[in-house]
């Protein structure tokens, strides 16, 4: 069976369609049933499922990337507007209470940048809440993986992204960093939400439980925007080393990296905008 890849939300709108673009990423997996990986912002969910001809009730389960806003906005939305309950696979620690530090002239200030409701609230709507940590089978031909493998020193490069404990500001090290694997007749596909744990640690940590190295696409925001030059080009290597067939990139990825990633790999590149649709 085909598996039909669409991007319900992002940045950018790919089809001249009366359809919402937001800062933030959702994707529509449709093969033996249905599955949605992130809800964006909330403010385009419903309407783009409409406007695609996406039954919401169709919807079997939901999947989240990690606890910030852009990517689970949504639920709320997607939940009240569903008639049965609802599955939700996370991390647990995307509930921890995430927070940026955003440059404001000489000082900055510290935004909440997390779940926009608490647990009971979204399982008052309808929410069935299970938890994914490290790798986790969700379906015959969907998987998940969070706690990718790092050095004890290792830190995301984006020190703007903070979560807070016991009242103390502390780097995130983004445990609950979810990717998605989706066996396909083309081969694995990874669904990246941003790709906070590091893509490069990503690719490598799914080929290890994929036991071989090919993976046929990677489509979904990879949070290179802010990445240190070095970095990228370990990127376009580790792609290469994988043989990505399709590198769709989207969210947070970065104007200059994607136009990087463009002149790099040609026709296996895509923008990854709302309304794209994917077929392997």
């Amino acid at each position: 069976m085909k598996t039909k890849i669409t991007i319900i939300c992002e940045n950018s709108v790919h089809v001249p369609f009366p359809l919402i673009a937001e800062h933030g990423l959702s994707i529509l997996i449709e093969n033996e049933d249905t599955t949605l990986f992130d809800t964006g912002q909330g403010f385009g969910i419903v309407n783009n499922l409409k406007t695609m001809g996406k039954d919401i009730n169709a919807i079997q389960r939901v999947i989240l990337s990690h606890g910030h806003y852009d990517h689970t906005g949504g639920l709320l939305a997607v939940l009240q507007n569903r008639r049965d309950k609802t599955p939700v696979f996370l991390h647990p620690d995307a509930f921890n209470d995430k927070r940026a530090l955003m440059p404001t002239g000489n000082d900055q200030i510290e935004i909440p940048i997390g779940m926009r409701a608490s647990r009971e609230e979204y399982e008052k709507a309808g929410a069935v809440f299970q938890d994914v940590i490290g790798l986790t089978k969700i379906t015959k031909t969907i998987s998940a993986i969070t706690e990718i493998k790092h050095p004890p020193e290792w830190k995301s490069w984006d020190l703007r992204l903070k979560q807070k404990k016991n009242n103390e500001l502390l780097d995130d090290k983004f445990s609950d960093d979810l990717t998605v694997i989706v066996e396909t007749e083309s081969g694995p596909v990874v669904l990246l939400g941003c790709a906070h744990a590091g893509i490069i640690e990503i690719l490598y940590d799914s080929s290890e439980h994929l036991s071989h190295h090919m993976i046929h696409a990677v489509i979904g925001g990879t949070h290179l925007e802010s990445a240190p030059d070095v970095y990228i080009e370990r990127t376009i290597d580790a792609l290469k080393w994988h043989r990505v067939n399709t590198i769709a990139v989207s969210h947070c990825t970065g104007f200059k990296t994607a136009c990087r990633f463009a002149a790099e790999f040609k026709n296996k590149f895509a923008i990854a905008s709302v309304g794209a649709m994917f077929e392997f």
